[in-house]
């Protein structure tokens, strides 16, 4: 899948935004023992076998994916359909069982990803509550729905629409 500059710029912008809230926290606070304690842990939950992993599955259905709203984020991210509209392209086609498992490791490591910035970002809000810092908390978990939350919601239902087109497929 070739990497388009509208795609880079989405994936940069939510990235900056989004981080910008868990940066500025440790910075203010010190990376401290905590900080690196949360990222091994973190690091530990992004490891851990697909079986394990399947209690993060947020809708068993399309449609339980669509009613949490999951086609006003894929209009917003990268390869979404804004980016599309922009690079006035349809995206990628997946035509054949190949390219669909090769997407579905890609969707895989997106997700593990986002499951380890989506615990260092809870772990990160849940020490700045711990410590009087609402402000600061009150961002992170608004930065790690958008981020992290939305992605993995995203990641899901494209899992779940390739399990659909590969049954067809073969």
């Amino acid at each position: 899948m070739k990497t388009r500059p509208i795609d880079t710029f989405i994936n940069f912008f939510w990235t900056i935004l989004c981080c910008a809230p868990v940066v500025w926290y440790w910075y203010t606070t010190g990376w401290g023992l905590w900080s690196y304690i949360f990222l091994g842990t973190s690091f530990i939950a992004g490891l851990l076998p697909y079986r394990l992993l399947q209690w993060t599955r947020l809708a068993k259905s399309r449609r339980g994916f669509e009613k949490m709203g999951v086609r006003i984020i894929r209009k917003l991210t990268q390869n979404g359909d804004w980016a599309n509209k922009v690079a006035q392209s349809t995206g990628n086609t997946i035509n054949n069982p190949e390219t669909a498992q090769k997407y579905l490791s890609t969707i895989m490591m997106y997700e593990r990803f986002h499951l380890i910035c989506g615990c260092f970002f809870l772990l990160t809000a849940l020490h700045a509550f711990l410590h009087g810092y609402w402000l600061a908390g009150l961002l992170v978990c608004i930065a790690n729905i958008v981020f992290n939350y939305a992605a993995i919601l995203l990641q899901q239902y494209n899992r779940l629409r390739i399990a659909l087109l590969l049954k067809k497929l073969q």
